[in-house]
């Protein structure tokens, strides 16, 4: 008899339970029914999604997870986190951190960097009705709030309870990309700290490029990188590997996005954190192209005739146009065959009319693609080899092909 009344409570408890979990399914499947389903149009269809969606941010977790493992799996054993010396500095200069979210994001310089400032940035400043109208100039002088402020012990407390993100990209595509904006483009500082440094590894030198270090080619570049590793010297954190920025080994990072997949990644981290979702102004990268495309343009052609009084020893006004629109090229933002106007006397304005009359939003990444492909192929195979071995350990922690077909085309 007892056995019967306690068999007859817990039936009545499933059945309780299960009643319980299809209201719950009938109220979420509500949430997904649009008014043509309160019409009686398409109910079936759009209750279908429920299970879909939740798929989707099942596999969308499972993404990030399985990148961590990969990491881990890569990872050499390593010195505890607060013993290691490059944490204060790594602290200090790479962890972003916004206390009220409790949120901490790892800034690598050529993986999104300016757009993840420009986001910290707009936490500070709640008026902006655009981010992608912040300066990107005034978003990488200002000093953002990181774990600078806090000592070894506390900023480790905080990285355990903190949600953590950092970003990825192919170490054969980011090295192009820094060549491009810090030392082809005319960039004063680089190349005046950075390029008539390189320029002195040549057998004779100009004295024009000693004193500009204006025409650094790739190959220089990459042989300046793969010395520095042997000699085991400084390397400018534009060219740094992405490791020695976020320390992946020894700080656990919940989320870690790449930049091939950018929009969507971004996406799910603010989805889950919840962080950034009252920012005004927010929208895809694919959707801001053209934006950026015409800031870009607009920027480096202006930087050019800002600089000609400091450049006209080293190059001619035409020239630095020329090497404007190359780089425009390079970039993905110009079709590559087409040709700078030729005039004697070009102004800001001809060029920027004419790069912005002929920008093509929807080839970025084809045009950008072929810009790699050359460049690489400007270095020996020799070289190459050396300069796999400096991206090796990014491409084995991150899961990039260390001997991608694009740079070793003849394997």
């Amino acid at each position: 008899m007892y056995i019967c009344i306690m068999t007859l409570k817990g039936t009545k408890m499933i059945l309780l339970m299960l009643g319980v979990a299809c209201v719950a399914v009938l109220i979420l499947s509500y949430k997904y029914i649009s008014t043509e389903d309160l019409q009686g149009n398409s109910l079936s269809v759009q209750t279908k999604n429920l299970p879909q969606l939740m798929m989707d941010r099942q596999g969308s977790l499972e993404k990030f997870k399985e990148r961590q493992t990969h990491l881990l799996e890569n990872c050499h054993p390593s010195t505890n986190l607060e013993k290691n010396p490059k944490f204060e500095y790594v602290k200090k200069r790479f962890l972003l951190y916004d206390s009220k979210s409790n949120f901490v994001f790892c800034m690598v310089q050529k993986i999104g960097c300016t757009f993840w400032r420009r986001l910290f940035h707009s936490l500070k400043y709640k008026a902006i009705s655009d981010v992608y109208t912040i300066n990107p100039k005034k978003v990488h002088t200002e000093n953002l709030p990181t774990l600078g402020h806090l000592n070894i012990t506390e900023a480790s407390r905080v990285l355990r309870s903190a949600n953590t993100a950092m970003f990825v990209r192919d170490p054969y595509e980011r090295i192009f990309s820094a060549y491009l904006d810090k030392l082809y483009v005319i960039n004063l500082y680089y190349m005046e700290h950075l390029g008539r440094h390189i320029v002195k590894s040549r057998k004779k030198p100009t004295a024009v490029s000693l004193r500009c270090g204006h025409d650094v080619s790739f190959s220089e570049l990459i042989r300046y990188l793969v010395e520095q590793k042997r000699k085991r010297q400084y390397v400018d954190e534009h060219f740094s590997p992405i490791h020695t920025h976020c320390l992946p080994c020894q700080i656990k990072y919940n989320f870690t996005g790449k930049m091939e997949s950018f929009d969507e990644d971004v996406s799910e981290i603010m989805t889950k954190t919840g962080i950034f979702q009252n920012v005004s102004g927010l929208m895809s990268r694919k959707s801001s192209i053209a934006k950026e495309i015409n800031s870009s343009i607009y920027t480096n052609i202006l930087d050019a005739f800002n600089n000609r009084n400091n450049m006209l020893p080293c190059m001619t006004m035409n020239e630095m146009y020329g090497r404007v629109w190359t780089t425009l090229q390079l970039r993905g933002f110009l079709n590559p065959d087409l040709p700078m106007p030729d005039s004697p006397h070009l102004t800001v304005d001809m060029v920027y009319r004419e790069a912005i009359k002929n920008s093509d939003p929807s080839r970025v990444s084809e045009y950008k693609h072929r810009g790699l492909v050359k460049m690489y192929k400007t270095v020996d195979r020799q070289l190459l080899l050396q300069f796999r071995e400096y991206v090796l350990l990014d491409c084995q922690l991150f899961g990039y092909n260390d001997r991608p077909p694009y740079v070793f085309s003849d394997d």
